[in-house]
């Protein structure tokens, strides 16, 4: 009998963990990708467990860590393309990028995202308006959090 108890049990404990693994799989990986249409998803497929279980506003908040990985991927891409200007971003290959993710924004919503990422120090840089550029910082352009909180 005891050894019954030990089975159920086990295969109960697997049995949660699996499933909260499908729960927040597709956020964790949206996260590494940059990948807001799969965040998204993930977030309105998972959202009556979420809301139910208090985590829905907090994962809701990851959009822009989300941005932020996107932009890092651009970066990245733009570096070794041209080392030079790879800490100059033009607007329009973000949009494009959002575009290939299915995400339909025009440039002031994207000016406006990244001027939120600029603020909350997910990415150092300023913004040129005139010319639609974020020109990121040439030393540390995306600085690691290090489980210090994030301007809110």
């Amino acid at each position: 009998m005891k050894g019954n108890f030990h089975l159920v049990f086990d295969h109960c404990f697997k049995m949660f963990w699996f499933n909260l693994f499908l729960q927040y799989s597709d956020v964790v990986l949206a996260l590494k990708r940059g990948d807001l249409r799969l965040l998204r998803h993930a977030l309105q497929e998972h959202e009556d467990r979420f809301l139910r279980s208090g985590v829905y506003l907090v994962l809701e908040k990851l959009e822009l860590q989300v941005y932020q990985r996107l932009v890092k991927k651009i970066y990245i891409m733009q570096k070794q393309k041209d080392p030079n200007k790879a800490h100059q971003i033009k607007l329009d290959v973000i949009v494009k990028a959002l575009k290939w993710l299915e995400i339909d924004m025009d440039l002031d919503e994207v000016e406006c995202i990244m001027s939120i990422l600029i603020y909350r120090n997910l990415m150092k840089g300023y913004f040129a308006h005139k010319s639609k550029v974020v020109v990121l910082s040439k030393q540390d352009p995306f600085p690691k959090l290090n489980g210090k909180p994030v301007n809110s």
